[in-house]
């Protein structure tokens, strides 16, 4: 059985697919973008994404050369951040589970999140 992944214009634009009651990306994603862009994050930088919903920011951490690990308490948000690093070929640790609760102990140079 298939299912169409619907998406947003803003979405398709990014190559991110969103599943149905998953947060697609809007405008305050394009502004943490954009906030993520002036941050330095250097190549193995350990990033971590709480709340990813999409994975957008945590891909785009990856693509910076980040470790990235990314939590999200939704079962289809975690397997949408799923499909969207693995479409956009990224390696990004994705997790389900109430905020930092899937990795005990670590820790982090960069905390993102986008909350509903």
């Amino acid at each position: 059985m298939t299912a169409a992944v619907p998406t947003t214009t803003a979405s398709r634009r990014l190559g991110v697919r969103t599943l149905p009651g998953v947060y697609a990306p809007q405008h305050d994603t394009h502004l943490l973008l954009r906030a993520l862009a002036r941050e330095t994050v250097r190549p193995g930088s350990e990033v971590i994404d709480l709340g990813t919903g999409s994975g957008l920011l945590a891909v785009a951490a990856a693509r910076r050369g980040a470790h990235v690990t990314a939590v999200d308490v939704g079962r289809r948000a975690v397997l949408t951040a799923r499909l969207n690093a693995l479409l956009a070929r990224q390696r990004v640790t994705v997790h389900r589970g109430d905020l930092a609760d899937p990795v005990p102990g670590q820790t982090y140079d960069l905390v993102l999140s986008n909350p509903p």
